[in-house]
């Protein structure tokens, strides 16, 4: 089995961690306030560059984002959740306050989008041992939090929860320099979609899962919110990196896909 399982997340731009434990967005001039509005419409920009190739993902939704945009036609993916605020679960020490943060999350899909969630990433993709162990007490049966050293074999694997880990590979490009499957490089023009289609080349099995930021897609952390011109710059380049791992032979499918896929196989 071989499988390319995109993954976005949706939450506030920019984020930034605040007092308090929650997160607000980098601040342009007004403070820093969580804002929507390039996680919005990057959310729409994916969802159309989505539609325009066939191919599904799977998003993670931070709960306080669902609240304040349009979705659009999200439900058509897999869709999980991202925190309530944004939280660093790994700083919350009572049990209660990460359980009511999880059931907030997963009832803001619900209520939102209408569907159920069953994944979960972790925001800054930090996740403890004991927050991994609860998802099953709200239906959640995925994890994507973690990192995983990059490897010739990566098939997912079932917890004792019963939680299957989806982890985001890290590895080295051509050069020797350190590459994770996330694109905050590329969208901060550090690096090419050749870097990445080179990195899911050397998986021979199991799945490659790619990450991305909704509001990444409009609004560079380094420079400010982009230009039509860099926008349309942005979107093609997230086009060549998930066309040109499928045309390397590594089909696009959902998490809960070959979730289902690798269970059915074990039995």
């Amino acid at each position: 089995m071989r499988a390319l399982c995109f993954t976005v997340d949706v939450d506030r731009d920019v984020n930034i961690r605040i007092p308090g434990g929650t997160a607000g967005s980098v601040d342009r001039g007004s403070g820093t306030a969580p804002r929507f509005a390039s996680s919005e419409r990057g959310l729409s920009l994916l969802l159309e560059l989505l539609d325009e190739i066939g191919m599904k993902a799977t998003f993670f939704a931070e709960a306080a984002t669902l609240r304040k945009i349009d979705i659009g036609s999200i439900s058509k993916h897999d869709l999980g959740i991202h925190g309530a605020e944004h939280e660093d679960l790994t700083l919350i020490k009572e049990a209660e306050k990460k359980r009511a943060i999880l059931k907030e999350a997963v009832e803001a899909v619900k209520d939102i989008a209408g569907v159920r969630p069953n994944c979960f990433r972790a925001p800054y993709m930090k996740a403890d041992k004991e927050t991994i162990e609860m998802l099953p007490e709200f239906g959640i049966d995925i994890d994507s939090s973690l990192y995983t050293e990059m490897s010739a074999s990566l098939m997912p694997k079932k917890m004792k929860c019963g939680v299957w880990e989806f982890p985001v590979p890290e590895g080295k490009d051509a050069e020797g320099k350190k590459i994770a499957a996330f694109l905050w490089p590329m969208h901060e023009q550090k690096r090419k979609p050749e870097d990445y289609i080179e990195l899911a080349s050397q998986m021979e099995e199991g799945v490659f899962v790619l990450a991305t930021h909704t509001w990444h897609m409009v609004e560079s952390r380094e420079r400010g919110i982009m230009s039509d011109d860099e926008i349309k710059k942005n979107v093609g380049n997230v086009r060549k990196v998930l066309e040109g791992i499928a045309d390397a032979g590594i089909p696009p499918a959902s998490i809960s896909g070959v979730r289902s896929a690798t269970e059915r196989s074990l039995l």
